[in-house]
């Protein structure tokens, strides 16, 4: 959990962003795979947000 808390969140949270992109160019209604994509990068933004502000403290 510490090194966790002593990355810095501005790297992944702009891999995370990419991701979301990504996903919402391949985002159709018949597959499953943008929407995967999608969810990853948004599960990853969100994460690493909350830890950033955890580091803040």
């Amino acid at each position: 959990m510490k090194k966790l808390l002593k990355m810095n969140p501005q790297y992944l949270i702009s891999i995370g962003l990419i991701l979301m992109g990504i996903g919402g160019v391949f985002f159709d209604t018949t597959s499953d795979t943008g929407f995967g994509i999608l969810l990853l990068g948004s599960l990853s933004t969100i994460t690493v947000a909350l830890l950033g502000l955890l580091n803040k403290k």
